[in-house]
């Protein structure tokens, strides 16, 4: 195991792999036992990028000249220093895991900076396994996934990468604990290529800020598919998290759902139908029309009416297993709180704009709900307290927490000490400690939120629109086994019964998608049983197929 400096190029060895970089550039980064080629050159294309809020990039200073300096047989320093600039790599082998550990840093005469980013270009017979918005795949003679970015946890659920090939897999990730922002960038070239890039983002506020950094990323190869990397991951988690504990006071029907019920009304007719497609005592409901007022109305108003009552009553009678749905952020405008709350709503970083949801977009008729940020404890305390009085009037086993995925970088970055990731994690914690058997559930997962979720609905990649066959070749199982054992993923949309041929398309390929996804068996309800209760029957051939994945 060994770092050797020559000139302007460093040769690594360790284990399991050798590798090169040219500056900060990875040239190659290849498996000793298969001999698989994982990292390739690329012609052009900046390694190490700078950038800012109003969406410039520093690629190439002026007067640019990079310094490769040794440090020991184990570690050197790449310094890239130009007349606006100071970039640089830290690289180590780790002699207990003979990873190869990079961090990046950079420093800018500019203020704005938001992020720097290590780009990597991998080789064509590469697949990429990305855990990005529930997990996704990458292959080179497909086009979609295309260009995007994913910031962690919003979009990036896991902070890692996976490549494999040839019987060997390699996995950059980093054992960041500190929820520290970052990004996956993907650029898809016209040849299939693929180009990944690591941020490290700075937290807000950003206007003035001049470095990034803080970030370390670990890069190895291992022998087999892409579970030989996954399960080194996710290994680690539960080593740095007490999982088993979290899980300990947990009801036991938790382990025994099979099957989910998602945007349910609270018709108690209904009931009658499900009890004759599963078991109810393994059927998990999420119950979104209930309350007094509208859906997405009114937040953090939570106040059942007597026909909720009537259905929980009835539901919990049956055996099933029904969450009603609250919000993790959102403040009605019109709300009276809105004006005590009004000053910590979130404010993107790049515009120190107020965040919210309003519907629709052009002009917030139905609804505008502000964004508040979770690290305001009186925010928390409204929400618990509200959530906690419906669900004992309920008789509720738990709360599906609505938008608990809404965890980026914000202009206003710490409230009480704390980024809106941290600030979820404590809303959870909070509900946890108060009441150790309260079930969550929530609208996405991630390495944080997973930690206290018991299910949660999982997005589809690019997935608003109208489904195609490239969404169910993109699909990849990675976050649900990361998240195995622990908590599982449950169907979000593209899963209502319909008779038209349209309705049909879509749910054949929702089921197919999350099937790919690894997620629990789930259909949606919507309100739709009230005016066609025929669609909510094992004569209908779509339920039977969800159906028969839960049995």
């Amino acid at each position: 195991m060994k770092i050797r400096c020559k000139k302007d190029k460093i040769e690594v060895e360790s284990e399991r792999f050798t590798a090169e970089l040219e500056g900060p550039a990875l040239r190659r980064f290849t498996d000793r036992g298969s001999g698989a080629e994982f990292i390739r050159a690329a012609a052009a294309g900046p390694p190490l990028t700078l950038f800012y809020v109003d969406s410039s990039e520093l690629t190439a200073d002026k007067h640019e000249h990079v310094e490769v300096k040794p440090l020991s047989d184990l570690a050197a320093r790449i310094i890239v220093v130009g007349n606006d600039s100071d970039r640089e790599l830290l690289l180590r082998l780790d002699p207990e895991t003979g990873d190869l550990c990079v961090r990046p840093a950079g420093q800018s005469a500019r203020r704005g900076l938001t992020s720097i980013r290590w780009n990597l270009d991998f080789a064509r017979e590469a697949q990429l396994v990305l855990p990005c918005v529930n997990g996704i795949q990458v292959e080179a003679a497909r086009k979609f996934p295309g260009n995007d970015r994913f910031p962690w946890p919003f979009r990036w659920n896991a902070q890692l990468a996976i490549a494999e090939r040839g019987g060997a897999v390699f996995m950059l990730h980093s054992r960041d604990t500190a929820c520290k922002f970052k990004a996956l960038d993907l650029v898809r070239a016209e040849d299939g290529a693929t180009r990944l890039g690591f941020e490290s983002e700075q937290a807000g506020p950003l206007g003035d800020n001049r470095n990034a950094g803080g970030v370390e990323w670990r890069l190895n190869t291992y022998t087999g598919d892409w579970r030989a990397a996954a399960s080194h991951y996710r290994d680690w988690l539960g080593q740095t998290y007490p999982l088993d504990r979290m899980r300990r006071p947990r009801p036991d029907w938790v382990k025994d759902i099979g099957f989910t019920v998602q945007w349910v009304s609270s018709n108690p007719d209904l009931l009658d139908a499900l009890a004759k497609l599963y078991p109810p005592e393994r059927t998990l409901i999420h119950m979104s029309g209930w309350r007094t007022s509208k859906y997405d109305v009114d937040y953090p108003d939570y106040i059942p009416t007597d026909t909720d009552r009537a259905f929980m009553k009835k539901a919990n009678d049956m055996g099933f297993k029904v969450l009603p749905h609250f919000n993790f952020c959102s403040c009605d405008n019109r709300h009276p709180l809105f004006a005590e709350l009004r000053d910590w709503q979130i404010r993107s970083a790049d515009k120190n704009e107020p965040q919210g949801w309003y519907w629709p977009p052009d002009t917030h008729d139905y609804t505008r709900m502000a964004y508040i940020h979770p690290g305001l404890a009186k925010w928390r305390r409204i929400l618990i307290d509200n959530a906690r009085q419906a669900c004992a009037k309920l008789e509720a086993p738990g709360a599906f927490i609505d938008q608990t995925l809404c965890t980026w970088n914000t202009d206003n970055g710490l409230v009480e000490n704390m980024t809106t990731v941290e600030g979820m994690r404590q809303l959870q914690e909070e509900f946890c400690q108060i009441d150790p058997g309260m079930v969550l559930a929530g609208e996405g997962m991630n390495e944080i939120s997973f930690q206290r979720e018991c299910f949660a609905q999982a997005h589809i990649h690019d997935g608003w629109g109208e489904l195609e066959e490239r969404h169910v070749h993109a699909a990849h199982s990675i976050c649900a086994f990361l998240w195995e054992g622990h908590s599982r993923l449950m169907g979000y949309y593209h899963l209502l019964p319909g008779s038209s041929d349209k309705w049909t398309g879509q749910m054949e390929l929702g089921i197919e998608v999350y099937k790919r996804l690894g997620a629990i068996p789930s259909i949606e309800e919507c309100g739709r049983y009230a005016d066609s209760p025929e669609l909510f029957s094992r004569e209908q051939p779509l339920v039977k197929r969800v159906l028969d994945l839960a049995d």
